[in-house]
């Protein structure tokens, strides 16, 4: 279960107010139980969690029925300055090739909830997109604002349809989905789990209308700063830290996590390379740092290893030693010592 604590621009949610405006709610009505004060919703900059997000996205569904189209009107307001510095890196991006590839890395900033990633076939690009963790009453609505999105901000950056030559798509979505694209010849058969798109190289190295390396460059950076300042994984590494999570025992193989991304494991090293890391150290930071956060909750380290998957106390503790280098008794033991208050005499 994904967990949507991480913070959100408030933008998207202003644009979820407009479309309920226009449909005659109250603001009292679509803001119950999100905790958003009405002020952020104008104030600039300011960020709400995702979970708000979500649970604001649930009332306008619930109130108006979530009927066909209605996640469209919100894509259609989107617009790719909406998503601040991403939007003008994507923008100043010297080809269409590095801006897809900027979206896709830091797509947690922008408007989808889904896990997206791409895997290099030559002349065509797998673009796979992984919304399973999203709450079944909001996937279609979701998928339609995304889809919306991209193709009202591809039309007005090119003045032409994207160059997708089909995609797979699960059952669910289809209804919502196939008239948005099919009016374009994109043929979409049924995917099991993931969907995928398939985007053709051709023009993907043409220069963007406003290209400037070294702007695209300075917005990219200040990218990087606020996914790391809002608690986001990005690129590759996150999505190898959710295969991870899934598979608590540690017992899953390199192999069976690029499976898994969809890319050989020659794809999935180069990747993380380039992103800074490895597979081993993601291995030792995710399931280190979950076992430190069981252990800290006063759990006995039989039941941190069963939580874990793991079939005794004493696997569990050979791999805590060789994520952080001590027993994790003497962890828990240490951790306890920390948070308890001093005795003053």
């Amino acid at each position: 279960m994904a967990s949507w604590e991480w913070r959100r621009s408030v933008a998207n949610a202003a644009i979820l107010v407009d479309v309920a405006d226009d449909h005659d709610l109250t603001r009292t009505d679509l803001l119950r139980g999100t905790g958003i004060d009405p002020v952020v919703l104008k104030t600039p900059g300011a960020e709400i969690s995702a979970a708000q997000e979500l649970k604001l996205v649930r009332n306008l569904v619930t109130l108006l029925g979530d009927p066909p189209g209605l996640g469209c009107e919100a894509g259609a307001r989107t617009r790719v300055t909406t998503h601040g510095v991403v939007g003008m890196a994507i923008l100043s991006s010297p080809t269409l090739r590095s801006a897809l590839d900027i979206g896709l890395r830091y797509i947690s900033l922008m408007t989808s909830f889904a896990r997206l990633w791409h895997v290099d076939k030559g002349d065509e690009i797998w673009l796979y997109i992984d919304d399973s963790d999203l709450p079944a009453d909001l996937r279609c609505f979701l998928a339609e604002r995304d889809v919306s999105a991209l193709l009202t901000n591809w039309f007005l950056m090119h003045g032409e349809p994207p160059a997708f030559k089909r995609g797979e798509m699960v059952a669910v979505l289809q209804p919502r989905i196939k008239p948005l694209v099919e009016e374009f010849g994109i043929p979409i058969t049924t995917a099991e789990n993931v969907q995928l798109v398939v985007i053709d190289t051709s023009d993907v190295d043409k220069p963007m209308p406003h290209a400037s390396a070294m702007t695209s460059m300075l917005f990219e950076e200040q990218c990087a700063e606020l996914l790391q300042r809002r608690g986001l994984c990005e690129g590759v590494a996150g999505s190898v830290r959710e295969v991870l999570l899934r598979q608590m025992n540690g017992r899953i193989t390199q192999e069976d996590v690029a499976e898994r991304l969809h890319m050989s494991l020659r794809t999935m090293r180069r990747r993380l390379s380039e992103e800074g890391t490895s597979y081993r150290r993601l291995c030792v930071e995710t399931y280190g740092a979950l076992a430190e956060e069981l252990l800290a909750t006063g759990l006995t380290v039989e039941d941190v290893a069963y939580r874990m998957g793991y079939a005794g106390a004493p696997s569990f503790s050979n791999a805590f030693k060789q994520w952080r280098g001590v027993p994790p008794g003497r962890y828990a033991r240490t951790f306890g010592d920390r948070q308890r208050p001093a005795v003053h005499q």
